[in-house]
């Protein structure tokens, strides 16, 4: 099967385009147009640039990808009519008994869906973007990018103009879905682009566990990824939202993520990087009403000369609510990384209870990381602490597992794996979390055969 894609330039022309294919409702032709506006007028950041001052763009240029890929093939009947390098990453015939939901991405275009017929019964959507734009319009309207503004930054401005993939998902109030709705996005035309955005609504008492997995040809594969993610939990809800991603080495991803998480709402991110060039994430929850709680985790493994950026943002707006967050990192080679929190406790809050903790291991002297926790708290009555390490393998702990017979290379992953356990332990569906081990064993095999002691 080959692939297209639009002969044209990121631009208004391809803004139009898009217009045009998906045809949407005036009111998302026009954020299009106001954030294609936002982003002309808003400038390209630069290392003058506070939250931007450590990260390099020098390289990075929009000018080189085009807004969009599609596939020359339209939607499958079944996971096994997908092609092979899709069949691969998605396990034909057992991924359905595994999740309730299933919805493939192959460049900007939705190539399979399905739903289990329980969820389906019981309510729930789980469609497409352009599908939802045309059939649940009502449901969107006045929530697509209500928590992201288009106008916020320039790349938030890019996302919203050029908008080409993404998913609706809508559980209704007191339906709890035992098995999780599972979104892949697979680009392979080089110097693509992918501009998805995820729009989740868990009504009153709901609980859904949400997936979202990226992937390319490994290797030299270059493009770039700009995506969103908007989730509104509704009082007595619970949402998980777990995120893995491992694009190829030349890959720009640019994410944004954001939960406004209502009374006795729990929310729990675990957002996982492997792959890519520049990682860049910002993370936001925001808790709006008493009771409110929310989980943030993370965790990078870099390699090569990648670059893992973490913003994060934990948002105290009504009394009795509690955030934590744990972000760890692993870097090998000349890899790095950037940390920086904040938790802000506005002077309502009181009884907030939040703690932020960013944990960075290298294991390479060439490998660097930076991190910055912030507060700002105009409480009195809280309780918030915040913390960061950076530091390199224990060489007494390595001397101790060697003098026990292990080599170098399987002392080094038991003490990463160690160190990263308490990240993937909370990822709430197992086979899920043994991707995430997988992926992890992989690339310390590669570092390992690199520095020839495999």
């Amino acid at each position: 099967m080959t692939h297209s894609s639009v002969s044209m330039r990121i631009s208004r022309e391809a803004v139009e385009f898009l217009i045009e294919r998906n045809g949407e409702p005036s009111w998302v032709r026009d954020i299009r147009l106001r954030a294609w506006g936002a982003f002309e007028q808003l400038p390209m950041p630069t290392p003058r640039d506070e939250e931007w001052r450590r990260t390099d763009l020098k390289a990075f240029r929009l000018s080189d990808y085009a807004p969009l890929s599609l596939p020359s093939y339209d939607g499958v009947p079944s996971v096994e009519a997908l092609p092979d390098e899709l069949q691969r990453f998605l396990h034909p015939g057992a991924e359905e008994n595994n999740v309730a939901g299933l919805l493939v991405h192959h460049g900007a275009k939705a190539v399979y869906r399905w739903l289990s017929e329980e969820a389906e019964s019981k309510g729930v959507i789980f469609t497409d973007m352009a599908t939802a734009l045309r059939e649940h319009a009502d449901l969107l309207d006045g929530r697509l990018h209500q928590l992201i503004p288009p106008n916020e930054t320039k790349f938030v401005a890019l996302h919203a103009a050029l908008m080409n993939a993404g998913a609706f998902v809508y559980v209704p109030p007191k339906v709890r879905l035992e098995l999780p709705l599972h979104l892949f996005f697979w680009l392979d035309t080089e110097r693509s682009s992918l501009f998805d955005h995820l729009l989740i609504i868990a009504d009153k008492e709901s609980e859904v566990v949400v997936m979202a997995h990226y992937a390319s040809p490994q290797g030299e594969f270059s493009a770039l990824s700009s995506g969103a993610v908007e989730i509104f939990a509704e009082p007595g809800s619970r949402v998980y939202f777990i995120s893995l991603q491992e694009w190829g080495e030349k890959v720009y991803d640019f994410h944004f993520v954001r939960a406004n998480i209502r009374q006795d709402a729990y929310m729990r991110w675990v957002l996982t990087a492997f792959g890519g060039k520049l990682w860049r994430i910002n993370c936001h929850s925001k808790l709006v009403e008493p009771g409110a709680s929310t989980d943030m985790l993370g965790m990078s493994v870099g390699a090569g000369i990648q670059q893992f950026d973490h913003h994060t943002f934990q948002e105290h707006v009504a009394p009795q609510c509690k955030s934590d967050l744990l972000f760890k990192v692993v870097l090998m080679d000349r890899a790095s990384s950037i940390y920086r929190g904040l938790i802000k406790v506005h002077k309502n809050a009181q009884g907030t209870d939040a703690y932020q903790a960013n944990r960075n291991l290298l294991l390479s002297p060439k490998a660097k990381a930076d991190s910055m926790p912030l507060l700002e708290i105009e409480a009195n009555e809280v309780r918030c602490t915040h913390g960061a390490t950076i530091g390199r393998v224990d060489e007494l702990q390595m001397f101790y597992l060697m003098s026990r017979g292990l080599s170098r290379r399987q002392a080094e992953k038991i003490l990463v794996d160690g160190f990263l356990r308490p990240v993937i332990d909370k990822v709430p569906i197992q086979w899920f979390g043994d991707k995430m081990q997988a992926l992890l064993d992989a690339k310390m095999l590669a570092e390992a055969k690199r520095l020839g002691y495999a």
